[in-house]
């Protein structure tokens, strides 16, 4: 992680982000030029990171095609076409004869992420039986897809269509269906209107209804026929939220697959054909995690040795700095031993072994390394196996075992099991993951400090034996810095696979410090399970209950359970905390859906609501001070998204009775600075208590709205003047 003085000095270095233009859009040849509609100033004016292309930027690699009429990997018409970036779906002459319906689809499944791309319509409407003239244009962002392939498999369809787009359907659509939870439109009586049989219109804020399968309609249009469309789904575990040009109109929850099969978590996902010509771009995905942490960009330099680089190292790091550019660091790259000095490491807060284990260093360099670590530096370990005839006991200590050999030269297939599928460098790879490596044997067991993320399951015979699982992923806080190190990544295709991207940006986030979760030192007052760090009115014991990991009030008491505070009290302080506005509105509540707050040292208060699609600009919108200062931009989620706030604090100062200094804040929300080193003149209005020189508690508000707070921590800071 960075050490917290240089964070703090960083904080208050980063200027606030200026407001950037949409790009302009990239249009195929055979495409209509128009831009599309404007998207809101939420979604064009924030920095935005992480996002890893599904597409290599050259070929369908990665995906496969399936029709009905040709089964997969059959694709005889071209009917799937990449054209400079472009996807161009049904350009064949004759539009007289019927296309069987399709789609493209991934090689790999995923779990808790962001999609997004634009689609555009082409010219072209294929006859269909009884519809000569062509049925409305039709296409479709499919996800969650499990089970065998066919029309239409298992998954969840956020619908693109020339009218329509933003509906769902629970594939299949003939019984038994998947079901999900979603709110809907009223009659005047509070119960749900059907428009057909189990078919409801979408409405924020409105009734609960579970959807067994036919169809959920949007809450509004807001695509166009001309020019590009940008659709985008947030999918965390098993529910999605559906955004259509930036703008919220349907969402589901609580998925589940038919017979009682269990939650739809992860599956693979596609780009639906259906008989009128289409075009795709930008298709990207981001995991979940990269929206967790709020800081400044952060620096990572990759070492590798030609010497005893298992692949040529090229390409490999390469990607990496291709990583760094999407993501929020920067990357250089060295195959220097001589640049392992203080001078140099200094520069760093994260150092990258890629296919390498620092062998070639000399005792003056390693020490420089050593010196490093106990300093805060993070580590990442591609495949960076400690050499025992290199003699570097502190290395072989920090890797915590010895790697006795790695068989056969050509990879063969093996299964992860994923021992914390939470952690940023596995929580979007999906629960069983079968991938090709070169597998290592080790000699067991890894130290008493190791955490370990992810064991080899299933592990060939012919390789390691039949023994127990093998570690591949682990990580360690106990040297100063944190490390990471990964068995992942010994193959040069590794490196154009997006899962073992998204698993190299989590483990780097982690050693970065840069993935929300709490420092060594920090006080962590809820982990998803405990709330014993909370109490309520007059110093009760926490009123408010844990449920689905998060601490939220009961949502059917008969009165509210009121505000509660930390039993810990806090001066100067980092923090973060992440929070799920609901999508309803609870009966009996003052506001609308998530109205509530996080009130630091129980004095000042951070708004918390549903902010999405709304202007920036309030004073009682989400990251705003409230009724000071506004967020300088909106980067606020979707109701039922989780989303994160990272803030660094500093009391008032006083002297005499007499305050001489205000409180200031710099806060980031799921990453993006929206306060930089705000002065608060003093308590806000309605806060529990007075401004004074003493610490206070963080308080969580209670307006029976049902926010859900969780990984909430504080990291107290060092008393400055």
């Amino acid at each position: 992680m960075l050490p917290l003085p240089l964070l703090v000095t960083l904080l208050a270095q980063v200027p606030a982000p200026p407001s950037a233009a949409a790009p302009a859009p990239v249009v195929a040849a055979s495409a209509t030029p128009e831009a599309g509609p404007a998207l809101p100033p939420n979604v064009v004016s924030v920095s935005d990171h992480g996002w890893i292309p599904l597409f290599n930027g050259k070929n369908l690699d990665g995906w496969y095609p399936f029709r009905a009429r040709d089964g997969k990997n059959n694709d005889v018409e071209h009917v799937f076409k990449f054209e400079q970036g472009v996807i161009h779906v049904l350009d064949v002459p004759d539009i007289t004869v019927a296309q069987p319906n399709g789609y493209l689809a991934t090689n790999e499944e995923f779990r808790n992420y962001r999609i997004r791309l634009e689609y555009q319509w082409g010219v072209k409407k294929f006859a269909v039986p009884r519809h000569p003239l062509g049925l409305p244009r039709d296409g479709g962002l499919l996800y969650h897809m499990t089970g065998p392939d066919q029309v239409w498999p298992l998954c969840v369809e956020f619908q693109i269509d020339e009218h329509t787009t933003g509906d769902v359907f629970l594939l299949p659509n003939n019984p038994p269906n998947p079901s999900a939870d979603s709110t809907v439109a009223a009659d005047a009586n509070g119960n749900p209107v059907q428009s057909g049989r189990g078919v409801y219109t979408f409405q924020e804020g409105g009734v609960p209804v579970t959807d067994r399968g036919q169809r959920l309609i949007r809450s509004q249009q807001f695509d166009t026929m001309a020019g590009w469309n940008t659709v985008e789904g947030f999918i965390s575990e098993n529910s999605g939220v559906h955004v259509t040009n930036g703008h919220v109109n349907n969402w589901v929850r609580n998925l589940q697959k038919p017979n009682n099969g269990g939650p739809m978590v992860q599956g693979k996902i596609l780009l639906q054909e259906e008989n009128n010509e289409l075009f795709y771009r930008k298709v990207e995905l981001k995991p979940l995690f990269a929206d967790r942490y709020g800081g400044p960009a952060y620096q990572v330099l990759v070492f590798w040795d030609p010497k005893t680089a298992v692949a040529p190292s090229g390409a490999e790091v390469a990607a990496v700095q291709e990583l760094g550019r999407e993501s929020n660091f920067t990357v250089a790259a060295t195959s220097r031993p001589d640049d392992f000095t203080d001078q140099v490491l200094g520069k760093y807060q994260v150092v990258v072994f890629l296919n390498t284990n620092g062998a070639a260093l000399n005792a003056t360099q390693r020490q420089a390394f050593e010196r490093f670590v106990h300093a805060g530096g993070g580590f990442v370990g591609v495949n960076a196996d400690p050499d025992p005839a290199s003699g570097w006991d502190w290395f072989a200590r920090l890797f915590g075992t010895t790697r006795v050999g790695r068989l056969p030269q050509i990879a063969s297939t093996g299964r992860l099991n994923l021992d914390d599928p939470n952690h940023a460098a596995t929580n979007s790879l999906p629960l069983d993951w079968s991938v090709a490596e070169r597998w290592p044997v080790f000699s067991p067991p890894l130290g008493a400090s190791v955490h370990l993320v992810a064991t080899l399951q299933q592990s060939p015979a012919d390789i390691l034996g039949a023994g127990g699982p093998v570690p591949l992923v682990w990580c360690r806080d106990d040297e100063g810095g944190r490390t990471f190190f990964t068995e992942l990544g010994s193959t040069k295709e590794d490196y154009a696979n997006p899962l073992f991207l998204i698993h190299l940006l989590g483990g780097i986030a982690y050693a970065a410090g840069a993935d929300g979760t709490a420092p060594a030192g920090a006080t962590i007052l809820f982990d998803g399970q405990d709330s014993s760090h909370w109490l309520g009115r007059d110093g009760q014991a926490c009123p408010w209950t844990v449920r689905d990991g998060g601490l939220a009030p009961p949502p059917a008491a008969p009165a509210p359970a009121g505000d509660i505070r930390s039993r810990e009290v806090f001066a100067d302080f980092q923090a973060h905390l992440e929070f799920k506005v609901p999508g309803t509105k609870l009966t009996g509540a003052p506001d609308g859906p998530g109205r509530n707050g996080v009130y630091l040292q129980g004095r000042y208060e951070i708004p918390v609501r549903n902010s999405y699609d709304q202007p920036a600009g309030g004073l009682d919108g989400t990251g705003a001070i409230f009724g000071v200062r506004a967020a300088a931009v909106n980067a606020s989620f979707p109701a039922e998204v989780w989303q994160s706030c990272d803030l660094t604090f500093h009391a008032a100062r006083w002297q005499g009775g007499k305050k001489i200094t205000p409180a200031r804040v710099t806060l980031y929300l799921n990453g993006v600075l929206v306060q930089n080193d705000t002065a608060i003149p003093g308590a806000t209005a309605g806060s529990p208590l007075p401004e004074g020189p003493e610490s206070g508690p963080l308080v969580l508000q209670d307006r029976r709205n049902a926010v859900q707070y969780r990984s909430v921590w504080v990291q107290p800071l060092p008393a400055t003047k």
